[in-house]
């Protein structure tokens, strides 16, 4: 994979994004981060960050977010000290004035189910989250560079992308941690929207996630909940852990398991009905795909790695969600009620 790096300078950019997707899909082996970083991994992707091409963005956002996350405590400290912070700054408040312009991407405007700009937006936010968690730096240039107000605006979407909503909620709850530099940027604006998110209905397990992710959030920042709105608001969080803790986990792992079996057999059943010519025209195709020349939508496919979970395993996703909302939870109350 250490051969793709001359790749990342190319002129087109399917081949740059071939290479970050490559890069991305190595870097989850924790063993061959050592190499990359010796070969300045991350002054090679920093940079993709900005690129014209919305797609290198991505999958380059999703290669850093890898690393920062295989890579562990000294790999975030090395890509902070190798400046990754300054494109990703500037990453992220671009996606963010992109969101309010209503800005989607030319895919998206076609009629395909992809949305560039939050996308970028999701790994982006994912990459900040790892390296604020581990690094003081990080979390300093957070605070000077303003950027809480961005990282809100894309929780606005949590009524249409809830996934972008967790990941800002991680972040958050992340950012929020011990920074009291951070709390006079909380002004009325920043906690409505988090009140919104913390009253919205939805009772998915990814809703329960996003929503304890909130909670805990608030409670990081009660400094700057006025007196005499405290103890509601302390009423509101617990509510909320109790919503969460007294779903049977066994129980949804169990329906879980049998709806991805349903939906399974019907894929199978579906598939027998295919016709002959189906059949002959899937057989070009895979044919096709073994070529070495690298067709496009493959392309699209194979850099989408970055998540830890398939994007078609939706009833593992809802069970993970569950599980780390009742994890959370139990954190948090034991912060709530222990002193350090």
């Amino acid at each position: 994979a250490l051969s793709v790096f001359p790749q990342l300078q190319h002129p087109s950019a399917e081949v740059r994004e071939y290479a970050c997707a490559s890069i991305s899909q190595v870097l989850q082996q924790k063993q061959v981060i050592p190499a990359f970083v010796q070969r300045d991994v991350v002054r090679c992707l920093g940079p993709l960050l900005m690129d014209h091409s919305l797609a290198v963005r991505e999958t380059a956002a999703g290669a850093l977010r890898n690393l920062s996350a295989c890579g562990g405590f000294d790999v975030c400290d090395e890509m902070v000290t190798n400046d990754v912070m300054t494109p990703l700054v500037a990453l992220l408040k671009e996606c963010s004035t992109g969101l309010d312009a209503n800005q989607l991407s030319p895919k998206k405007c076609r009629g395909m189910n992809k949305n560039y700009i939050e996308d970028i937006a999701n790994e982006a936010i994912n990459l900040l989250w790892n390296i604020c968690e581990c690094n003081n730096t990080a979390l300093y240039i957070f605070n000077k560079e303003g950027c809480l107000e961005a990282v809100l605006n894309y929780m606005k979407k949590f009524a249409t992308n809830v996934d972008l909503a967790i990941s800002v909620a991680n972040c958050l709850q992340a950012v929020t941690e011990d920074n009291p530099d951070l709390l006079s940027s909380f002004n009325a604006s920043a906690q409505q929207i988090l009140e919104m998110v913390m009253l919205c209905p939805e009772s998915s397990m990814k809703h329960i996630l996003l929503r304890t992710l909130i909670a805990g959030t608030i409670w990081n920042i009660k400094d700057t909940i006025p007196p005499g709105s405290l103890g509601s608001t302390v009423n509101a969080i617990l509510k909320i852990f109790s919503e969460s803790l007294a779903i049977d986990a066994g129980e949804t792992i169990i329906h879980m398991n049998e709806a991805e079996k349903n939906r399974l057999k019907l894929a199978v059943e579906a598939e027998t009905e295919e016709n002959m010519s189906d059949t002959t025209e899937n057989c070009v195709l895979s044919e096709d795909d073994n070529m070495e020349e690298i067709p496009k939508g493959k392309l699209r496919r194979e850099s989408d790695v970055s998540d830890l979970l398939p994007s078609d395993k939706w009833e593992l996703k809802e069970v993970t969600a569950l599980l780390t909302a009742q994890q959370t939870a139990l954190e948090i109350i034991v912060n709530m009620c222990c002193s350090e």
